[in-house]
């Protein structure tokens, strides 16, 4: 592998002047840089980054912490945070959690042992002593606790929009998918909303936790909603992530439930999931580009030693109306 000196050397110019080139740290006239372009091209030369960010004490790797890789929202998600995160010349390792608790505290480890220069945790799901002693870089995407930035959707905003659209179309008694209860998340907000602006307007909310399996894998899915139509006839609405909704209409046109006729649907989150329906469903989107750039932003002021403030950055939701409402 050929080396700076070699670059400089057949450039008939000195190392320092080829390092100024490649960095664009430095004036370098036209005529010389051409000629460095043509020296590098000639000896295949590829800068050792890792040695540069060594030498900066630095690794130029964000981690990524996933509860997991095939749920149609944060795989999204991830996909925008690395294409922010190449745009300031950062490399994105996707850390899946699987759901275990061990797997986020070695993950948590690795950016302590300097191996991440800043971390971005879509599983927080950890006691708050495990993130209070964190000295690194850390950026949370729904967890809420104090010292510890988030950026989430603007959940209450997206339960207010679907309590209204559930109103609007006269749903008495809505059900409502939840997730793990035991921690305080942004996307709790939007479901205090929801019941808070159901039960304004005279409608009851059906509360019903499920399981990471049961919204990652569609037979799991189908499954379950079947289950829930079947165990709640007088179910008149259903408020649920993009493939669960998704399973929600393909139950109930096996029950012989009419959609949107008997039963109202609103899918949450707005991905890819929502073309695949025979109509398309009424969603709230949640703009994945502006989160991910949000976060970003976010994770370099703490990598760079400036202030952050406290309170969570929330991103607007929109709501889009389809055939299912």
């Amino acid at each position: 592998m050929a080396s700076i000196r070699e670059v400089a050397r057949l450039a008939q110019v000195a190392p320092s002047t080829v390092s100024r080139a490649l960095n664009n740290s430095g004036y370098v006239a036209d005529e010389t840089r051409e000629k460095i372009k043509a020296a590098v091209a000639e000896l295949d030369y590829v800068p050792n980054q890792w040695i540069r960010n060594l030498y900066r004490q630095s690794t130029g790797i964000i981690g990524v912490i996933a509860p997991g890789l095939i749920h149609p929202f944060f795989s999204s998600l991830w996909n925008h945070l690395e294409l922010e995160l190449r745009k300031f010349g950062y490399n994105m390792m996707l850390c899946s959690t699987g759901g275990e608790h061990q797997r986020e505290r070695e993950y948590l480890d690795t950016l302590e042992r300097n191996l991440f220069d800043g971390v971005i945790d879509g599983a927080a799901m950890l006691p708050d002593e495990s993130y209070a002693k964190l000295e690194k870089p850390i950026v949370f995407l729904d967890r809420v606790l104090p010292g510890i930035p988030v950026v989430s959707s603007d959940h209450r905003q997206g339960g207010e929009l679907a309590a209204r659209t559930f109103l609007e179309a006269g749903c008495r008694k809505v059900l409502l998918t939840v997730g793990d209860q035991r921690h305080r998340l942004q996307s709790h907000e939007g479901d205090l909303a929801l019941e808070r602006h159901l039960q304004a307007g005279g409608a009851e909310t059906l509360r019903r936790e499920v399981s990471w399996d049961d919204t990652t894998d569609y037979a799991k899915c189908f499954k379950l909603s079947k289950k829930l139509l079947a165990a709640h006839p007088d179910v008149d609405g259903v408020l649920a992530s993009d493939l669960q909704a998704s399973a929600f209409f393909k139950a109930a046109s096996s029950l012989g439930i009419d959609v949107p006729g008997r039963l109202k649907l609103i899918a949450y989150d707005g991905t890819f999931v929502t073309d695949f329906n025979a109509a398309a469903p009424t969603v709230i989107v949640q703009d994945v580009r502006t989160i991910a750039r949000q976060t970003v932003a976010v994770l370099l002021k703490k990598i760079n030693g400036q202030a952050v403030g406290d309170e969570p950055i929330t991103v607007p939701v929109t709501l889009r109306r389809g055939a299912t409402t």
